[in-house]
């Protein structure tokens, strides 16, 4: 009996190149893996922002996993599972925020509000980004999902430590040289698959940053791009230029292994 295959990918950096576009191999690839799987995406953009991609494309999941894991919804769009930020932790850690004058958005599956006036517009995927004047004062009583923490290259590291050690009661993530991804604690990429993986005999992710690790962590088999830190790709069983040869890759293996009959 063949088994019940799930493939999760990442979107910016693996099946999004420059945070823009899909390749034309990398959909041809979709469309090999929907043969003999089931797909889902997981990724720190809202179900709004994955909807945009997915429609604009036609592909079809079966999980959308928005925010890194704190919202799930089913292929209906259906929520199965929300976890925002708790209120009291959203207040901390704005008061933090002010105090340092970081960069940042917040992220409430509607739009993006903070003081980051992003330069590239065409990466918001539909996706209004709102900085109004006291952006404090306007996140304290919204359900936010996610903040994205802007400091420059230098302080990246430094203040990852820092947010940790002050706000143990949420989850960091460096998800480039100058983000850094926060959500309620629990939540990951890896927890989320957790809960959608029942009816799954195999687990197959694609992921390229610092949030795909836990989901490297909690698959059966994992591909990392070589494009990705090294520190992320030691978490990987294989590592792959870009999404399409992982694909190949899988299909082979795959095929070769008679997993399939």
């Amino acid at each position: 009996m063949a088994l019940k295959i799930l493939c999760i990918t990442d979107l910016d950096g693996t099946f999004v190149k420059d945070s823009i576009r899909v390749s034309k191999n990398d959909l041809t690839a979709y469309h090999s893996l929907k043969r003999f799987c089931d797909f889902a995406i997981a990724t720190g953009r809202s179900i709004k922002e994955i909807e945009y991609i997915t429609k604009k494309k036609k592909i079809d999941i079966q999980y959308y996993i928005a925010f890194n894991g704190a919202l799930i919804a089913n292929t209906h769009q259906n929520v199965i599972f929300s976890n925002p930020i708790q209120k009291k932790d959203v207040e901390q850690l704005l008061e933090f925020l002010k105090k340092e004058n970081l960069v940042f958005d917040a992220l409430d599956g509607i739009q993006r509000i903070g003081n980051f006036a992003h330069e590239h517009i065409e990466r918001l995927w539909d996706m209004r980004i709102v900085c109004p004047d006291n952006p404090y004062d306007s996140l304290r009583y919204k359900d936010i999902y996610k903040f994205n923490i802007r400091p420059t290259k230098e302080q990246t590291t430094d203040y990852l430590n820092i947010l940790r050690e002050e706000f143990p009661s949420l989850a960091f993530f460096q998800s480039g040289e100058t983000r850094i991804e926060v959500t309620s604690e629990g939540v990951s990429k890896g927890s989320a698959i957790r809960r959608v993986s029942a009816d799954y005999d195999l687990l197959v992710s694609f992921g390229d940053s610092g949030n795909d690790v836990s989901l490297f962590e909690n698959s059966d088999i994992s591909y990392c791009m070589s494009s990705a830190p090294a520190e992320v790709k030691k978490y990987a069983k294989f590592e792959a230029e870009n999404f399409s040869s992982a694909v190949t890759h899988l299909c082979k293996f795959i095929e070769s292994s008679s997993l399939l009959k």
